[in-house]
């Protein structure tokens, strides 16, 4: 029930993860967003594509991969300990990210919009 437990909840997570993707990262992406949104997005979602692949590509196929071997999901975590970097790097910028939120208003407002309806 436990490893059953971490797969959905890494597929939930998975899941609003790409729901960012495709509602803000794309979106920023488009030659139709301003300039101004486009030079800050990769201070904002610094990592995150790579936190997401990594979550889908590695961590969740090794989970249902040792669903039915629950007790070497401790020595997962250990072996994949350095691929955890991007979580670190990520949270290391969140006050980076949110201080361009902050002080521009036109880009929190963007990101407002697109939450509606981009």
């Amino acid at each position: 029930m436990i490893v059953r437990e971490l797969i959905e909840t890494e597929e939930d997570l998975i899941r609003d993860m790409q729901f960012v993707v495709r509602t803000y990262i794309r979106q920023s992406d488009s030659s139709i967003t301003p300039k101004e949104i486009r030079s800050v997005k990769d201070n904002i979602f610094h990592c995150y594509k790579d936190i997401l692949e990594f979550h889908k590509d590695i961590l969740l196929k090794n989970f249902q991969q040792l669903a039915k071997d629950p007790a070497k999901i401790g020595t997962l975590f250990l072996r994949l300990k350095s691929d955890f970097n991007n979580h670190s790097r990520y949270c290391q910028n969140l006050p980076k990210a949110l201080a361009i939120l902050d002080e521009n208003s036109d880009v929190a407002e963007y990101f407002n919009v697109c939450f509606f309806g981009c």
